[in-house]
């Protein structure tokens, strides 16, 4: 079976977002300036058609791709197959972090992932959102923080500008829209604390 490489995922509401509004046009509609500068272009568009096939055809190599690319990756990092990644100079990942098939790093805004962190399937790291109190939805890149020694289990959602703390945990398919303190365990959507700081209050993260 041909693994799904690690690519942008690109489709029409995305490829609008990637441009701010300057002013209006003499119709009132919003004038689009790209957000991005002419060698970041470049660079996607080489990790668009090369990542993909680069990342099916050389499994062990997969960190030192994400470096070639801009990451910065540590020691013992291991990725699965299928895993998505936008932007990979956006990426900061500490030693022996475990990313498995199907996650998603939607690293538009910086993405950074504490060592011993295990990202489980299709675990998904948001790191880009729109302004929507604007006529030109602009993008916003918000960060992300993943802190050492978490686990984000099966199909968990972190949304922009979250910081999860070291030691927590979100069981599978939580969605954490608030930042999750140190040692905790949230489940939910909104995700709540279940266990660790916050448990007695069930406070939303």
């Amino acid at each position: 079976m041909t693994e799904t490489a690690a690519t942008e995922q690109t489709d029409p509401r995305e490829a609008a977002s990637d441009a701010q509004t300057d002013g209006t046009t003499a119709g009132g509609a919003p004038v689009r300036k790209s957000t991005w500068t002419p060698t970041q272009n470049l660079a996607r568009i080489l990790w668009m058609f090369f990542g993909p096939l680069l990342w099916s055809l050389l499994p062990f190599a997969r960190p030192t791709l994400l470096r070639a690319f801009g990451a910065t990756v540590g020691k013992g990092c291991r990725f699965g197959p299928a895993v998505q990644v936008a932007i990979p100079w956006n990426l900061d990942i500490g030693d022996r972090v475990s990313v498995r098939s199907h996650a998603i790093l939607y690293a538009l805004g910086p993405v950074k992932i504490g060592s011993r962190s295990t990202l489980d399937h299709k675990a998904h790291l948001c790191a880009g959102t729109h302004d929507a109190s604007d006529p030109g939805f602009p993008l916003v890149r918000s960060p992300i923080t993943v802190g050492s020694d978490c686990l984000l289990g099966v199909d968990s959602f972190v949304a922009p500008g979250v910081t999860v703390g070291d030691g927590a945990t979100l069981l599978p398919r939580a969605s954490a829209h608030r930042d999750v303190p140190p040692g905790a365990t949230v489940r939910g959507n909104p995700a709540r604390v279940v266990e660790g700081a916050g448990a007695v209050d069930g406070v939303p993260a």
